[in-house]
């Protein structure tokens, strides 16, 4: 822990510290640098100056001869000149080394872009093949650009000067390491010495001693620490007291909770079956709740459905006995409405053996035509709708086969289209209509029914699975068809039963799985 704490404290001051004296030192690296190269610009200027006011004459009247001589000359005795290039805003470019001159048909222009001002760089010339001290100078008489000078000068003292300088700044770094060093070890000492004390006399408290203080009477924050540490010390120890007391009246508690707890359990197991039996209860009576109420529908729909035949039957009665009361009774005419009879007595019984199909339970799941079973269940219910005057439109036969529950499904079709007949007559809608269509999504077939009765207020869209309810009278609804018929499709088959407000009514959305060969 010590070594630790003060090698923390120590490698953080320290290389704070030269970090911050490794940027002095680039910053103070780059401006002596800066230095040098302006007294080369300087040496430069002063040469260019000399040399424009030895020839300007010779320059004005372009002397050519007299400016070669003079600059021939001049290259050769100043040692610091790697070459001398003069060139004419017009004309060509006269390059001088020591050894030679030469003379080019090009024009030398100033790499800086600014035409206006001087300009230095070092950069590997391509005149004597070295690295050189570049300097480019505007010639002017009478505020007229003359042309150019661009004198190479040689590093040699340059690289002697930034040599002693780098030399002058390592002894520096050096110095600075070990101040550095000296510095960050004296802090850390200073900062974590007292915090070490802390943390062996914490450890020693956390260990049960509590007789334990801390011994720093400093003034600064780190003594008013060490002041509040042994008053906490106190008071915890003053606390374990008190724990002690409370440990021994909460083991009683516990005690005569778990004798409680137990005394639970006993029951807790007969609770849960009585509670189960009771849920299950509760969903059968209302399964029962919910055929029962379809039972009703079914009643008015066979009432419709047998008005037509019974009185044609009615009809064929009366005809018989007309014919007897004018004698005219032939075995022909006995005959012909006998087969007028049985063929509305067997319409009348298929349509018995149609809502008795509808009540049979499935004993499983199968495979069943989609498109069929909503065929059927329309038939259930289309004497109803024209007597009602709603209009069913949409419908297409195809195969689309499933797998659920058939009966089950026809209940659910059955409850939806039976709201969406009362919403329309609920609401007096003219030229009522419910639109269905059957067809695939995905994995689903699916069975949606639309009406134009207005749609379901928003305020209750959300609520109309809710068991028990109803917008309906009293006496006229139940409030459990849809909710079976979501806990039907849902739950026993795997579907999705949804309800969305459309531009003039709602629409009801039924999937079930498809036959997985389909898939």
């Amino acid at each position: 822990m010590k070594k630790s704490l003060f090698g923390k404290i120590f490698i953080t001051i320290f290389v704070t510290i030269f970090i911050v004296m490794a940027l002095f030192i680039y910053q103070a690296i780059v401006l002596q640098k800066n230095v040098i190269l302006q007294d080369l610009k300087s040496k430069a200027k002063n040469v260019s100056d000399v040399i424009t006011l030895a020839n300007s004459e010779a320059m004005i009247i372009d002397d050519e001869v007299s400016i070669l001589e003079f600059l021939q000359d001049y290259v050769k005795k100043d040692e610091n000149i790697k070459s001398f290039s003069i060139s004419r805003n017009a004309g060509n470019t006269l390059i001088i080394t020591k050894e030679k001159w030469t003379l080019l048909e090009l024009i030398v222009k100033d790499s800086s872009g600014n035409s206006e001002l001087d300009s230095y760089s070092i950069r590997n010339s391509e005149i004597v093949n070295e690295e050189v001290f570049k300097y480019t100078y505007p010639i002017y008489f009478s505020k007229i650009k003359w042309g150019w000078f661009i004198i190479e000068l040689s590093l040699k003292e340059y690289d002697k000067k930034v040599l002693d300088m780098y030399k002058q700044f390592s002894i520096f770094v050096l110095l600075i390491i070990i101040a550095s060093f000296l510095i960050s070890y004296f802090i850390a000492r200073m900062i974590s010495k007292p915090i070490i004390e802390l943390n062996r006399i914490s450890n020693d408290i956390a260990n049960g001693d509590l007789s334990r203080r801390v011994n720093i009477y400093s003034d600064d924050e780190i003594g008013k620490l060490a002041k509040s540490f042994n008053k906490m010390v106190v008071n915890l120890e003053s606390s374990r007291s008190k724990l002690r007391r409370s440990h021994v009246e909460l083991e009683n508690r516990v005690a005569l909770r778990t004798k409680e707890l137990n005394d639970l359990n006993e029951t807790l197991e007969e609770r849960v079956s009585s509670e189960i039996k009771k849920q299950q209860e509760q969903e059968q009576l209302l399964i029962q709740q919910s055929k029962l109420a379809s039972m009703g529908e079914m009643i008015g729909n066979i009432a419709h459905q047998w008005r037509q035949p019974l009185n044609a039957l009615g009809l064929v009665m009366q005809n018989i006995y007309f014919s007897y009361e004018m004698d005219e009774l032939t075995d022909e005419f006995m005959e012909k409405s006998v087969k007028k009879v049985n063929l509305l007595t067997d319409n009348m019984s298929k349509t018995i053996d149609d809502f008795r199909n509808f009540f049979k339970p499935n004993k499983g799941s199968e495979v069943f035509n989609l498109n069929g079973l909503v065929k059927d269940t329309l038939g259930l219910v289309d004497a109803t709708f024209q007597h009602q005057d709603v209009k069913i439109r949409g419908f297409h036969d195809g195969e689309i086969l499933v797998y659920g529950f058939p009966s089950e499904f026809s209940q659910t079709l059955l409850n939806v289209l039976n709201n969406a007949k009362d919403a329309l007559l609920d609401n007096k809608i003219n030229d009522a209509e419910v639109y269905i269509n059957v067809g695939l999504d995905d994995n689903y077939g699916f069975v949606k029914v639309k009406d134009n009765a207005g749609g379901i207020p928003a305020d209750i869209l959300d609520k109309i699975f809710d068991p028990y309810f109803t917008t309906k009278d009293e006496g006229k609804g139940t409030g459990i068809g849809l909710y079976m018929s979501k806990i039907i499709v849902e739950q026993n088959m795997n579907g999705k039963l949804i309800v969305n407000n459309i531009s003039n009514g709602a629409e009801f959305i039924i999937k079930i799985p498809l036959y997985k060969e389909l898939v």
